[in-house]
């Protein structure tokens, strides 16, 4: 009878253990809520000018002065580390039956706790001319951890998601890397997942 009191007892203690634990590691998983978008800031700007750097290539592209448009996102983290945040892209060009939604995502890894992470995307300046006739409408992020959705973003702000209503087009927005900013986005923006 003690014996079977002492199982009992023991077993009861490792279910009240058991649950505790997973309370307590629940408690510390990161929430939705501890991860924000701060800050989407939109605007054109020539790319930069490395003097002579290209004088090997040949003559300088018709592109050369025109205006990209720099999407760059800041955001907060709470987790000591979060091993990756996707943020999706999405930009408005033209209006009527000429406008055009284009998409392009950036995940970034090993994001640190910080309120003052960095994140950009550009569109090249040929895409503006042909789609937005120089301009943008507006720009959205959303922001992910783990495959959830924890933060959106507008600008200009918007109580609806207008980047639901249009087709999407990948593959027009770049990542620094695949920019003139290349060679200074290292000091700047999180690092980004390298895509095979």
């Amino acid at each position: 009878m003690s014996r079977r009191i002492n199982l009992t007892i023991g077993a009861l203690a490792t279910t009240i253990f058991s649950l505790s634990a997973l309370s307590i590691a629940e408690a510390q998983a990161p929430k939705p809520s501890d991860f924000k978008i701060s800050n989407i800031r939109q605007r054109q700007l020539s790319a930069p000018d490395y003097g002579n750097a290209g004088a090997d290539l040949g003559g300088v592209s018709s592109t050369a002065n025109k205006q990209w448009l720099m999407m760059e996102v800041t955001f907060q983290t709470e987790p000591d580390w979060a091993d990756e945040i996707t943020l999706k892209y999405y930009v408005l060009m033209g209006r009527g039956k000429d406008t055009q939604l284009f998409t392009g995502e950036a995940t970034h890894l090993n994001v640190s706790r910080g309120n003052r992470h960095y994140s950009a995307m550009f569109v090249h300046p040929s895409t503006i001319d042909r789609f937005g006739s120089g301009k943008v409408e507006a720009v959205a992020v959303q922001m992910y951890y783990q495959g959830r959705l924890v933060d959106q973003a507008s600008d200009p702000a918007a109580r609806q998601r207008w980047w639901e209503q249009y087709q999407p087009k990948a593959g027009y927005l770049l990542k620094p890397s695949d920019s003139p900013w290349s060679v200074v986005a290292h000091k700047r923006y999180e690092a980004y997942k390298s895509t095979p």
